[in-house]
């Protein structure tokens, strides 16, 4: 049963957030904060609804994990490391394990620093040391969504551009690497044993197929996916 704000966080990962929010926030983030220490949840939750977060609130890990759909409903996972059964420091090894891309931060006491440092090592986002400054932790939320939306974008972006390279022909394709190598027609055409109209002809189909409007575009394109490959 869910405990109202005065009683306590709400448990079992029941939606804490205010009526308040609006619902279409340019920034809209979305979080679970987990703790055993229902007053930091509650403190923690105010100061993260005040400043726009969407707040879901745990006070276990196990039940944060039993969570459908997290990769859909979250941005971000706040977690204090000490917890019983499932640390933070284990948490985050579950979810790397799951390959869960939600980026996570651990709140630790000075004690607790080197498994911080563990979690760091296996793919926490950032830890933040107790006594904290709030809003440290609200510029780290942020940070990790940011950087986390940003890669989404970017692995978006690649996939488009592989989409288009599958419609190239083998031809298309090696007058793509070596335009985006900084030859010329006529070098192109030289190194691939074929006239320079012909050159042109596949030059003006692939870049087609490319999407891309100049020359500068079309290298930022074959960079990009020779990095990746």
């Amino acid at each position: 049963m869910a405990v109202s704000s005065r009683q306590g966080a709400t448990r079992k990962g029941l939606s804490c957030g205010s009526l308040y929010l609006r619902q279409h926030m340019a920034d809209d983030i979305r979080i679970a904060l987990i703790d055993d220490d229902d007053a930091v949840l509650d403190s923690l939750r105010l100061y993260l609804e005040r400043n726009g977060i969407r707040v879901s609130c745990f006070s276990a890990a196990e039940d944060f994990l039993a969570t459908k759909d997290l990769e859909r409903s979250l941005d971000c996972v706040v977690a204090d490391v000490r917890m019983p059964r499932l640390s933070g420091v284990d948490l985050v090894r579950q979810m790397v394990g799951r390959g869960s891309s939600i980026p996570i931060i651990l709140i630790t006491a000075h004690g607790d620093v080197d498994m911080a440092v563990a979690s760091i090592k296996l793919g926490a986002f950032d830890f933040i040391e107790k006594p904290f400054d709030e809003k440290r932790l609200l510029e780290s939320i942020r940070a990790a969504v940011s950087r986390t939306r940003q890669a989404r974008d970017d692995a978006a972006d690649l996939r488009e551009l592989r989409t288009r390279v599958d419609t190239l022909t083998d031809r298309q394709r090696e007058v793509m690497q070596l335009a985006g190598a900084g030859l010329s027609n006529k070098e192109i055409a030289l190194r691939l044993r074929i006239s320079p109209r012909t050159v042109e002809i596949h030059r003006a189909w692939m870049m087609e197929r490319m999407q891309a409007r100049n020359l500068a575009e079309l290298v930022r394109m074959v960079t990009r996916l020779n990095e990746s490959s």
